[in-house]
Protein backbone atom coordinates (compact mmCIF):
# COMPACT_ATOMS: atom_id res chain seq x y z
CA UNK A 1 0.00 0.00 0.00
CA UNK A 2 1.27 3.47 -0.84
CA UNK A 3 1.58 6.21 1.72
CA UNK A 4 -1.65 7.77 2.97
CA UNK A 5 -1.67 11.51 2.32
CA UNK A 6 -3.79 12.88 5.18
CA UNK A 7 -4.17 16.27 3.57
CA UNK A 8 -2.58 18.18 0.71
CA UNK A 9 -2.81 21.95 0.68
CA UNK A 10 -2.68 23.41 -2.80
CA UNK A 11 -5.44 25.82 -1.80
CA UNK A 12 -3.20 28.22 0.09
CA UNK A 13 0.06 27.19 -1.55
CA UNK A 14 1.07 27.68 -5.19
CA UNK A 15 4.16 25.46 -5.05
CA UNK A 16 2.64 22.54 -6.97
CA UNK A 17 1.09 24.81 -9.60
CA UNK A 18 4.40 26.58 -10.18
CA UNK A 19 6.24 23.25 -10.32
CA UNK A 20 3.79 21.85 -12.86
CA UNK A 21 3.57 24.93 -15.06
CA UNK A 22 7.24 25.90 -15.05
CA UNK A 23 8.50 22.42 -15.92
CA UNK A 24 5.39 21.55 -18.00
CA UNK A 25 4.91 18.33 -16.06
CA UNK A 26 2.30 15.78 -17.11
CA UNK A 27 -0.19 14.47 -14.53
CA UNK A 28 1.73 11.19 -14.49
CA UNK A 29 4.97 13.01 -13.63
CA UNK A 30 3.19 15.17 -11.06
CA UNK A 31 1.87 12.02 -9.44
CA UNK A 32 5.42 10.75 -8.97
CA UNK A 33 6.58 14.13 -7.67
CA UNK A 34 3.80 14.39 -5.07
CA UNK A 35 4.33 10.82 -3.94
CA UNK A 36 8.05 11.54 -3.66
CA UNK A 37 7.43 14.63 -1.49
CA UNK A 38 5.07 12.64 0.71
CA UNK A 39 7.56 9.82 1.19
CA UNK A 40 10.48 12.16 1.91
CA UNK A 41 8.38 14.10 4.43
CA UNK A 42 7.34 10.91 6.17
CA UNK A 43 10.97 9.75 6.27
CA UNK A 44 12.19 13.07 7.68
CA UNK A 45 9.53 13.05 10.39
CA UNK A 46 10.49 9.49 11.27
CA UNK A 47 14.11 10.58 11.73
CA UNK A 48 12.80 13.14 14.20
CA UNK A 49 10.77 10.59 16.14
CA UNK A 50 7.37 11.43 14.65
CA UNK A 51 5.16 8.88 12.88
CA UNK A 52 3.42 10.69 10.00
CA UNK A 53 0.67 8.06 9.98
CA UNK A 54 -0.18 8.90 13.59
CA UNK A 55 -0.89 12.55 12.67
CA UNK A 56 -4.16 11.64 10.93
CA UNK A 57 -6.49 13.01 13.60
CA UNK A 58 -4.65 16.34 13.66
CA UNK A 59 -4.53 16.76 9.88
CA UNK A 60 -7.92 15.49 8.67
CA UNK A 61 -11.47 16.32 9.87
CA UNK A 62 -12.85 13.87 12.42
CA UNK A 63 -16.53 12.98 12.33
CA UNK A 64 -16.89 12.78 16.12
CA UNK A 65 -14.76 15.77 17.13
CA UNK A 66 -15.29 19.51 17.47
CA UNK A 67 -13.42 22.42 15.95
CA UNK A 68 -13.42 25.84 17.58
CA UNK A 69 -12.16 29.39 17.24
CA UNK A 70 -11.04 31.04 20.48
CA UNK A 71 -11.43 34.82 20.17
CA UNK A 72 -9.44 37.53 21.94
CA UNK A 73 -9.59 41.31 22.05
CA UNK A 74 -6.30 42.96 21.10
CA UNK A 75 -4.57 45.39 23.44
CA UNK A 76 -3.23 47.75 20.81
CA UNK A 77 -1.42 49.87 23.41
CA UNK A 78 0.58 47.02 24.91
CA UNK A 79 4.13 46.36 23.79
CA UNK A 80 5.33 42.92 22.78
CA UNK A 81 3.52 39.98 21.26
CA UNK A 82 -0.10 39.38 22.18
CA UNK A 83 0.02 35.88 20.67
CA UNK A 84 2.79 34.57 22.93
CA UNK A 85 0.87 34.57 26.25
CA UNK A 86 -2.20 33.08 24.56
CA UNK A 87 -0.28 30.10 23.20
CA UNK A 88 1.67 29.62 26.42
CA UNK A 89 -1.62 29.13 28.21
CA UNK A 90 -3.14 27.03 25.43
CA UNK A 91 -0.15 24.69 25.28
CA UNK A 92 -0.52 23.99 28.99
CA UNK A 93 -4.22 23.25 28.54
CA UNK A 94 -3.63 20.57 25.89
CA UNK A 95 -3.55 16.97 27.08
CA UNK A 96 -0.28 15.19 26.40
CA UNK A 97 -2.16 12.31 24.76
CA UNK A 98 -4.04 14.51 22.30
CA UNK A 99 -3.10 15.91 18.91
CA UNK A 100 -4.32 19.10 17.24
CA UNK A 101 -3.57 21.48 14.42
CA UNK A 102 -3.45 25.11 15.53
CA UNK A 103 -4.02 28.08 13.24
CA UNK A 104 -4.07 31.72 14.28
CA UNK A 105 -4.13 35.33 13.14
CA UNK A 106 -5.86 38.68 13.29
CA UNK A 107 -9.34 38.59 11.82
CA UNK A 108 -11.75 41.23 10.63
CA UNK A 109 -14.76 41.38 8.32
CA UNK A 110 -13.46 43.61 5.57
CA UNK A 111 -15.33 41.54 2.98
CA UNK A 112 -18.59 42.49 4.76
CA UNK A 113 -19.86 38.92 4.87
CA UNK A 114 -21.39 39.42 8.29
CA UNK A 115 -18.93 36.86 9.67
CA UNK A 116 -18.15 38.69 12.91
CA UNK A 117 -21.81 39.46 13.46
CA UNK A 118 -22.50 35.75 13.18
CA UNK A 119 -19.65 34.99 15.58
CA UNK A 120 -21.01 37.54 18.05
CA UNK A 121 -24.37 35.73 18.05
CA UNK A 122 -22.96 32.22 18.38
CA UNK A 123 -20.04 32.80 20.75
CA UNK A 124 -19.91 31.05 24.11
CA UNK A 125 -18.66 34.11 25.94
CA UNK A 126 -17.14 34.74 29.35
CA UNK A 127 -19.64 36.78 31.36
CA UNK A 128 -20.66 39.85 29.42
CA UNK A 129 -17.38 40.38 27.58
CA UNK A 130 -17.79 41.96 24.15
CA UNK A 131 -15.73 42.51 21.01
CA UNK A 132 -13.92 45.81 21.63
CA UNK A 133 -12.91 46.53 18.03
CA UNK A 134 -13.59 45.25 14.49
CA UNK A 135 -10.31 43.33 14.67
CA UNK A 136 -9.78 40.29 16.89
CA UNK A 137 -7.07 37.73 17.46
CA UNK A 138 -8.28 34.19 16.75
CA UNK A 139 -6.78 30.81 17.57
CA UNK A 140 -8.32 27.84 15.74
CA UNK A 141 -8.02 24.31 17.16
CA UNK A 142 -9.34 21.06 15.66
CA UNK A 143 -9.84 17.50 16.95
CA UNK A 144 -11.48 18.49 20.24
CA UNK A 145 -13.79 16.39 22.37
CA UNK A 146 -16.58 18.26 24.11
CA UNK A 147 -14.64 18.00 27.37
CA UNK A 148 -11.44 19.36 25.79
CA UNK A 149 -13.38 22.32 24.41
CA UNK A 150 -14.92 23.05 27.82
CA UNK A 151 -11.55 22.72 29.58
CA UNK A 152 -9.81 25.17 27.22
CA UNK A 153 -12.67 27.66 27.58
CA UNK A 154 -12.50 27.39 31.37
CA UNK A 155 -8.71 27.70 31.29
CA UNK A 156 -8.95 31.08 29.56
CA UNK A 157 -11.77 32.55 31.66
CA UNK A 158 -9.41 34.54 33.88
CA UNK A 159 -7.46 35.89 30.90
CA UNK A 160 -8.93 39.39 30.49
CA UNK A 161 -8.55 39.63 26.70
CA UNK A 162 -10.38 36.35 26.08
CA UNK A 163 -13.96 36.92 24.93
CA UNK A 164 -15.05 33.32 24.31
CA UNK A 165 -15.17 30.59 21.67
CA UNK A 166 -17.27 29.76 18.63
CA UNK A 167 -17.87 26.11 17.75
CA UNK A 168 -16.87 25.85 14.09
CA UNK A 169 -17.50 22.14 13.60
CA UNK A 170 -20.13 22.80 10.94
CA UNK A 171 -20.05 25.03 7.87
CA UNK A 172 -20.79 28.72 8.33
CA UNK A 173 -19.88 32.12 6.92
CA UNK A 174 -17.66 32.70 9.94
CA UNK A 175 -15.83 29.41 9.42
CA UNK A 176 -15.28 30.21 5.75
CA UNK A 177 -13.88 33.63 6.63
CA UNK A 178 -11.44 32.04 9.09
CA UNK A 179 -10.21 29.66 6.38
CA UNK A 180 -9.10 32.67 4.34
CA UNK A 181 -7.63 34.82 7.12
CA UNK A 182 -5.82 32.44 9.46
CA UNK A 183 -2.33 31.01 9.00
CA UNK A 184 -0.88 27.75 10.24
CA UNK A 185 1.00 27.95 13.52
CA UNK A 186 1.93 24.37 14.49
CA UNK A 187 0.79 20.81 15.01
CA UNK A 188 0.70 19.60 18.62
CA UNK A 189 1.29 15.86 18.80
CA UNK A 190 1.32 14.56 22.37
CA UNK A 191 4.41 16.16 23.95
CA UNK A 192 5.85 17.33 20.64
CA UNK A 193 5.30 20.49 18.63
CA UNK A 194 5.81 20.17 14.87
CA UNK A 195 6.46 23.38 13.02
CA UNK A 196 8.30 24.68 10.01
CA UNK A 197 11.66 26.22 9.34
CA UNK A 198 13.29 27.90 6.35
CA UNK A 199 13.73 25.70 3.28
CA UNK A 200 17.44 26.53 3.11
CA UNK A 201 18.11 25.47 6.71
CA UNK A 202 19.56 22.01 7.39
CA UNK A 203 16.49 19.77 7.40
CA UNK A 204 17.70 17.94 10.51
CA UNK A 205 17.67 21.13 12.61
CA UNK A 206 14.72 21.88 14.90
CA UNK A 207 13.74 25.49 15.57
CA UNK A 208 10.79 27.42 17.00
CA UNK A 209 10.47 29.72 14.00
CA UNK A 210 7.18 31.31 15.13
CA UNK A 211 8.64 32.14 18.55
CA UNK A 212 5.73 30.97 20.68
CA UNK A 213 7.88 29.47 23.44
CA UNK A 214 7.35 25.76 22.92
CA UNK A 215 10.39 24.88 25.02
CA UNK A 216 9.16 27.05 27.88
CA UNK A 217 5.83 25.21 27.78
CA UNK A 218 7.64 21.89 28.16
CA UNK A 219 7.32 20.57 24.61
CA UNK A 220 9.88 18.95 22.34
CA UNK A 221 10.26 20.98 19.14
CA UNK A 222 10.50 19.29 15.76
CA UNK A 223 10.54 21.33 12.55
CA UNK A 224 10.65 20.51 8.86
CA UNK A 225 11.22 22.69 5.76
CA UNK A 226 8.38 25.13 5.19
CA UNK A 227 7.41 23.84 1.74
CA UNK A 228 6.84 20.33 3.09
CA UNK A 229 5.01 21.60 6.16
CA UNK A 230 2.65 23.82 4.16
CA UNK A 231 1.88 21.07 1.65
CA UNK A 232 1.39 18.08 3.93
CA UNK A 233 1.03 19.24 7.54
CA UNK A 234 -1.36 22.16 7.06
CA UNK A 235 -4.90 21.55 8.24
CA UNK A 236 -7.43 22.98 5.79
CA UNK A 237 -10.49 24.53 7.42
CA UNK A 238 -13.45 23.31 5.38
CA UNK A 239 -15.09 25.87 3.11
CA UNK A 240 -16.87 26.03 -0.25
CA UNK A 241 -14.51 25.87 -3.21
CA UNK A 242 -13.61 29.40 -4.26
CA UNK A 243 -13.35 30.02 -7.99
CA UNK A 244 -9.73 29.84 -8.98
CA UNK A 245 -8.85 27.30 -6.29
CA UNK A 246 -10.16 24.20 -8.05
CA UNK A 247 -6.57 22.98 -8.51
CA UNK A 248 -6.54 21.93 -4.85
CA UNK A 249 -8.73 18.90 -5.58
CA UNK A 250 -6.84 18.21 -8.80
CA UNK A 251 -3.52 17.89 -6.98
CA UNK A 252 -5.10 15.89 -4.16
CA UNK A 253 -6.31 13.36 -6.73
CA UNK A 254 -2.94 13.48 -8.46
CA UNK A 255 -1.41 12.35 -5.17
CA UNK A 256 -3.06 8.94 -5.58
CA UNK A 257 -3.44 8.61 -9.33
CA UNK A 258 -1.59 9.59 -12.51
CA UNK A 259 -5.01 10.64 -13.85
CA UNK A 260 -6.60 13.70 -12.25
CA UNK A 261 -10.03 14.58 -13.64
CA UNK A 262 -12.70 17.07 -12.45
CA UNK A 263 -14.97 15.21 -10.03
CA UNK A 264 -18.04 17.15 -11.15
CA UNK A 265 -18.24 14.91 -14.22
CA UNK A 266 -18.17 11.66 -12.22
CA UNK A 267 -21.12 9.43 -11.45
CA UNK A 268 -21.64 8.21 -7.88
CA UNK A 269 -21.85 4.42 -7.71
CA UNK A 270 -23.69 2.93 -4.72
CA UNK A 271 -24.34 -0.79 -4.77
CA UNK A 272 -27.98 -1.45 -3.66
CA UNK A 273 -26.62 -4.14 -1.34
CA UNK A 274 -24.29 -1.56 0.19
CA UNK A 275 -27.19 0.82 0.79
CA UNK A 276 -29.23 -1.99 2.34
CA UNK A 277 -26.28 -2.75 4.63
CA UNK A 278 -26.05 0.92 5.62
CA UNK A 279 -29.77 1.01 6.31
CA UNK A 280 -29.40 -1.71 8.92
CA UNK A 281 -25.84 -1.54 10.23
CA UNK A 282 -25.32 2.23 9.88
CA UNK A 283 -28.90 3.31 10.50
CA UNK A 284 -27.81 5.99 12.97
CA UNK A 285 -25.71 7.72 10.33
CA UNK A 286 -28.47 7.60 7.70
CA UNK A 287 -30.97 8.85 10.27
CA UNK A 288 -28.65 11.73 11.18
CA UNK A 289 -28.44 12.66 7.51
CA UNK A 290 -32.22 12.41 7.15
CA UNK A 291 -31.92 9.48 4.74
CA UNK A 292 -33.21 6.57 6.80
CA UNK A 293 -36.00 4.98 4.79
CA UNK A 294 -34.89 6.94 1.75
CA UNK A 295 -33.33 5.90 -1.53
CA UNK A 296 -29.69 5.57 -2.52
CA UNK A 297 -30.16 8.29 -5.16
CA UNK A 298 -30.65 10.79 -2.33
CA UNK A 299 -27.34 9.79 -0.79
CA UNK A 300 -25.67 10.00 -4.21
CA UNK A 301 -26.90 13.55 -4.69
CA UNK A 302 -25.77 14.56 -1.21
CA UNK A 303 -22.27 13.20 -1.92
CA UNK A 304 -22.14 14.90 -5.31
CA UNK A 305 -23.16 18.25 -3.88
CA UNK A 306 -20.57 18.04 -1.10
CA UNK A 307 -17.74 17.10 -3.44
CA UNK A 308 -18.42 20.14 -5.58
CA UNK A 309 -18.28 22.41 -2.53
CA UNK A 310 -15.46 21.12 -0.38
CA UNK A 311 -12.14 19.31 -0.35
CA UNK A 312 -11.00 15.70 -0.13
CA UNK A 313 -8.59 14.17 2.34
CA UNK A 314 -7.08 10.86 3.54
CA UNK A 315 -5.97 10.00 0.01
CA UNK A 316 -4.61 6.46 -0.38
CA UNK A 317 -3.19 4.56 -3.34
CA UNK A 318 -3.57 0.89 -2.42
CA UNK A 319 -1.21 -0.96 -4.75
CA UNK A 320 -2.11 -4.38 -3.35
CA UNK A 321 -5.75 -4.05 -4.36
CA UNK A 322 -5.23 -1.58 -7.23
CA UNK A 323 -7.53 0.94 -5.57
CA UNK A 324 -7.25 4.69 -5.13
CA UNK A 325 -9.55 6.14 -2.50
CA UNK A 326 -10.24 9.26 -0.44
CA UNK A 327 -12.62 10.58 2.20
CA UNK A 328 -15.01 13.50 2.36
CA UNK A 329 -17.18 14.85 5.17
CA UNK A 330 -20.85 15.45 4.41
CA UNK A 331 -23.20 17.55 6.53
CA UNK A 332 -26.95 17.69 6.91
CA UNK A 333 -29.67 19.29 9.00
CA UNK A 334 -32.81 17.18 8.48
CA UNK A 335 -35.99 19.24 8.61
CA UNK A 336 -37.68 16.80 11.00
CA UNK A 337 -35.01 17.20 13.71
CA UNK A 338 -33.13 20.42 12.82
CA UNK A 339 -30.06 18.74 14.38
CA UNK A 340 -26.84 19.17 12.44
CA UNK A 341 -24.99 15.95 11.64
CA UNK A 342 -21.72 15.00 9.97
CA UNK A 343 -20.80 11.70 8.35
CA UNK A 344 -17.51 10.50 6.94
CA UNK A 345 -17.78 9.01 3.45
CA UNK A 346 -15.06 6.86 1.87
CA UNK A 347 -14.99 6.74 -1.95
CA UNK A 348 -12.99 4.80 -4.51
CA UNK A 349 -11.65 6.99 -7.30
CA UNK A 350 -12.09 5.29 -10.71
CA UNK A 351 -10.96 7.81 -13.36
CA UNK A 352 -10.99 5.37 -16.27
CA UNK A 353 -14.77 4.95 -15.96
CA UNK A 354 -15.36 8.34 -14.28
CA UNK A 355 -16.99 6.73 -11.26
CA UNK A 356 -16.79 7.33 -7.54
CA UNK A 357 -17.74 4.11 -5.74
CA UNK A 358 -19.06 4.30 -2.20
CA UNK A 359 -16.86 2.25 0.10
CA UNK A 360 -17.99 3.27 3.56
CA UNK A 361 -20.13 5.72 5.50
CA UNK A 362 -19.65 6.38 9.21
Amino acid sequence: MGITVHTLDARNNVFLEVLRDYFKLTPERMHREIQGIARSTSTLLSKKGVDYGALRTALAPQQDRHEAAFLFNIDFKASGSYSYPVHQRLLNLFGRQSSHSVLHGDITDERRWGALEQADKEIVRVGNRQFESPMLYAVYVNNLTGQMLADIHRGFEDYPLYVGHVDTTFSSIFKASLSIQLIHAYVQFHGTIIGQHEDDRDELENVDLVGLGFDEAGYTVRSIPGTQFMLLLSYKIERPVVRGFEADTEFSLNAISPIALPLGNFDIEIDPRKFEYLSTEKAKSLEGLGLLGGHLDQLSEMIRERISRNYIYSMVQDYAHDVSRFNIMIEARPTDTELRFRALVGLEYKPESQLLRLITLI
